[in-house]
Formats: C-alpha cells, sequence, structure tokens
C-alpha cells in the first residue's frame, strides 16, 4: 500500500510539473525595443480625402433600385484624390463598378493584392445621430456609413500609396488592389476579379483584406491589444425550413398544422447545436493571448491536451467566443399566414447558417432536415463552403507580423477564424496565404456599430492605419 501512495505520490508530481511547465511557456511578447513606426502627412487633407469618399452614398441593395450615380462617381472621385498614385496605376474595370488597380513593381515574381470594398449597407436616418453619410468629423471621430465598413482601407492604402509615389517610390513587387462594388449582398464583382487575374497568370504571394483589426480583450476576458488577424472564415449556407400542413380556421387548431410543426422543428434545431470542436487555428489563438492572461489562465490554455472539455465549455458560455468554435444557426426569418384567423398549408422559416471550416454545408442541411422532419422541404438559397486555413507559419504572415509591431508595438498579431464573410474567400483558389485584417484599431463600440447605427471611427485610429498600410506598402 505505501508502494502504491509513493507511485500516486510521483504521479502528482510529474503532473503539477507538466501543468506548470506548459503554462510557463506561454509568454508575453517583449516589450518593443523602439518606437513607433511614423512618417510625416497631411493629416487634414487626408481626413478630408476620407470624409468625401464617406459621403457617396454606394448602398447596392439586394433588392430595389441601385443608385448608379454614386458608384459613377466613386472612382473619379479617386482619379481627384490622388493624382500622383493614378499616375502610375493601370486601371481596369471588372463588371463595370469593380477597381482592379496594378501598381507595377520590379518584379511580378510575388504579386500581392490589397483589398476592400466600397459598397455599403443602408441605413435609417431616423436612427443616426446625424446624416448617415455626412462625412463629418466630430468629437475625434470620422462619422458616416462605411467609415468602418470598409471605405477607411481604401482611403487609407492609397494615401499611403501617394505619398510614396511622389517620394519616387517604386514598390519591390507588383501590388494590385481590388475594390469591389458589391461585397455586402454577396455579389460577383470579386468572383470576375479572381477570374481575370487567374486568366492573366496572376498568381498572389498573399491577398490582405477587411477582416480583423487591433482590438481591446479579444476572448474570455483577457486584458490587453491584439492585432486579430483571419486566416479562415466560415462558409455560409443560407436554408430555408419549409413545413407542410393541412389549411383550415383558426377556431379548430391541430398538432399537425404547418405552423404547430414548424415551431416544433425550429426548437429542436436550436436546442441541438452542432458539436464544438478546438481547431488548431483557435488553439493558436488561444495559446497566444493567454500569454497575457493570469497564471491559472495560462495554467489551462497552456495544457489544453487536460483542460480542453473546460475550453469548451467556457466559449460556448459567450456567442462570440462559442461562434469561433462550431458552426451555429441563427433564425432570422418566419412567415405564416397573411391573415390571423387562418391555419396555413405551409409556414416557413429562414436560417443563417455559418459553416465552420471543418464541416460542410450538404452535411448540415441533412442534420437541419433530420431535426426537421418528414413533413419539412429543406433547401438553401445561398451556399459558400468555408476558407481554407492560411498558414500562420509563412513569409508572408510574418511580414503582417512584423508591419503590426512596427506601427503599433508591442502588439501580438494573433490568428484567428472569422465567423463573418469578406470577398477574400474568393481568393483561396489562386492564393493559399490570404488573410484578414483591417490596420485599424476599433473599440468594442465602434464593432458594434458597423453595420447598425452612428457607425465612426476615430481619428487617431484612421491615423494610424494610414501608417500600417504606409510600412506595408514599403516592405512589400
Amino acid at each position: 500500500m505505501r508502494y502504491v501512495l509513493y507511485a500516486l505520490l510521483v504521479l502528482v508530481v510529474i503532473l503539477a510539473v507538466v501543468l506548470i511547465l506548459g503554462a510557463v511557456r506561454l509568454k508575453k511578447k517583449p516589450a518593443p525595443a523602439h518606437d513607433a513606426f511614423h512618417v510625416e502627412i497631411d493629416e487634414t487633407a487626408a481626413l478630408d480625402h476620407f470624409c468625401r469618399a464617406v459621403r457617396l452614398k454606394t448602398v447596392w441593395p439586394r433588392q430595389g433600385e441601385i443608385d448608379y450615380s454614386q458608384f459613377d462617381a466613386f472612382l473619379p472621385l479617386l482619379r481627384e484624390l490622388y493624382p500622383a498614385m493614378f499616375g502610375v496605376l493601370e486601371v481596369n474595370l471588372v463588371n463595370r463598378y469593380g477597381l482592379l488597380l496594378k501598381w507595377k513593381g520590379k518584379s511580378a515574381d510575388k504579386p500581392v493584392v490589397l483589398m476592400a470594398h466600397y459598397d455599403v449597407v443602408a441605413a435609417d436616418a431616423s436612427k443616426w445621430s446625424c446624416d448617415p453619410f455626412c462625412g463629418e468629423i466630430r468629437d475625434g471621430k470620422v462619422w458616416g456609413r462605411g467609415s468602418l465598413d470598409t471605405k477607411c482601407i481604401i482611403t487609407a492604402l492609397l494615401e499611403a500609396g501617394e505619398g510614396l509615389v511622389k517620394q519616387g517610390y517604386t514598390p519591390q513587387n507588383d501590388v494590385w488592389f481590388s475594390f469591389g462594388n458589391n461585397e455586402e449582398t454577396g455579389g460577383d464583382t470579386v468572383p470576375a476579379i479572381v477570374d481575370w487575374l487567374e486568366q492573366h497568370g496572376v498568381k498572389p504571394w498573399f491577398v490582405l483584406d477587411e477582416g480583423g483589426a487591433v482590438v481591446s480583450s479579444p476572448a474570455l476576458g483577457v486584458k490587453g491589444d491584439f492585432a486579430m488577424i483571419g486566416v479562415s472564415e466560415k462558409g455560409v449556407c443560407d436554408t430555408i425550413l419549409t413545413m407542410n400542413g393541412m389549411p383550415g380556421h383558426s377556431s379548430t387548431p391541430k398538432d399537425s398544422d404547418a405552423t404547430t410543426r414548424l415551431i416544433k422543428a425550429v426548437s429542436d434545431i436550436q436546442a441541438h447545436p452542432f458539436p464544438a470542436k478546438l481547431s488548431d487555428a483557435v488553439k493558436e489563438m488561444l495559446c497566444k493571448i493567454a500569454g497575457y492572461a493570469s497564471f491559472p489562465m495560462r495554467l489551462v490554455f497552456g495544457n489544453l491536451w487536460l483542460f480542453q472539455p473546460l475550453v469548451l465549455k467556457i466559449m460556448k458560455s459567450n456567442a462570440e467566443t462559442g461562434a469561433m468554435i462550431r458552426s451555429t444557426v441563427a433564425l432570422t426569418k418566419l412567415e405564416g399566414s397573411d391573415t390571423i384567423n387562418v391555419i396555413p398549408n405551409k409556414a416557413v422559416a429562414g436560417f443563417s447558417v455559418r459553416v465552420a471550416p471543418w464541416d460542410s454545408p450538404d452535411d448540415l442541411m441533412a442534420k437541419i432536415k433530420a431535426r426537421a422532419g418528414e413533413h419539412a422541404e429543406v433547401s438553401s438559397e445561398y451556399t459558400v463552403y468555408p476558407s481554407p486555413v492560411s498558414p500562420t507559419g509563412s513569409d508572408a504572415f510574418r511580414l503582417l507580423e512584423t508591419t503590426v509591431d512596427a506601427v503599433y508595438p508591442g502588439v501580438p498579431a494573433v490568428p484567428y477564424v472569422m465567423t463573418g464573410g469578406t470577398d477574400s474567400k474568393h481568393f483561396t483558389r489562386i492564393c493559399e496565404n490570404v488573410y484578414r485584417f483591417g490596420a485599424f484599431r476599433f473599440t468594442t463600440e465602434e464593432r458594434a456599430a458597423m453595420h447598425g447605427n452612428d457607425e465612426t471611427l476615430s481619428v487617431k485610429s484612421y491615423l494610424d492605419g494610414i501608417q500600417f498600410y504606409y510600412k506595408l506598402l514599403q516592405s512589400i
């Protein structure tokens, strides 16, 4: 018995040592030994250019009339604001409003694509504190739809390029700017741009689009600033569930009514979420941010081989982190009878299904169908497969890391899987290094207003973003 106790004690000691070593290896990034990269720019002019771009009402709706005049005005505005840049850019129009601009470098061997979109979602002026397209600076912020999503990227890129061209700079490699006009509606412009590049033999070294940003407390209560770089994004499967039944009068309801069947099916689907998983990308994210956490948290994240079930449970308890570890189903539409006293012969539910990189839309639809039952019809209105995970050990990712460190000293670059979607997914068939990072510092309030009311971006954040793109273009 004594030997058994000794053996158990030895095992406990070994386990304790292993756990402590796992926690200790998660370290903070060393304090920077340099000041932030900075070049002198005309800040007043840069902000004026940004505001003027925001004022164009470039709304590309899913349904209804499109004001093409606003899109027709966008390229001429860019030419006016950035004359030096457009003096060297080759301009290609794709689908009339897609802007594919080439800045010829010294070499075409490792071309780079920097992208964003200039279409924006609609805005209800009655719920804003100002005109949604005012493009004004108030309280240290630039106000207007598109200030975050994503005209800030377009003008910051061209602002940096304008300064470099005036200095006589030519990039080492070709730089392509891809500016889409219908990203918000899942349009066909960027797929056509990818086709154009492929037909012209352009295979990008890396692609950088909107996505993550410099944020505070990205997950699980860990404090500090982190540059969140998307290395993949979830797929989309807009799913329609139609439930059939016998029509009738509302005075004699039955369990077999289409509406009753639909509610039961919806409840069953939402009560059984898809399985959660800690993917390699999520594990890397957790390990990187855990270096800035308390020792107990480092003990957990440094030993995921043991604590993975606990971490999954914690992440499931939060909507944002929960979406990182599983495919999700969001009920967004319900349709029944047009008349309140009539039981319809069919009832319809619409789900926005976001597909994790390890799942497939077909499998998820089959699971939804199984939950819905024999009386249901399940179909997809729009399907995009999840993007492959881009490597974090590539030279391209290291370039982004060093650029982040130059402009935001001490801020670690952290990979993550985006729960939303971007146009960059279309580039994954011609490029393995596709990353998603808008080079600005976003507050929690700013992120919440991205498709909501009072969308703003702080003046300082915008100017810092110009510094990032300036440094990135120099490094390319």
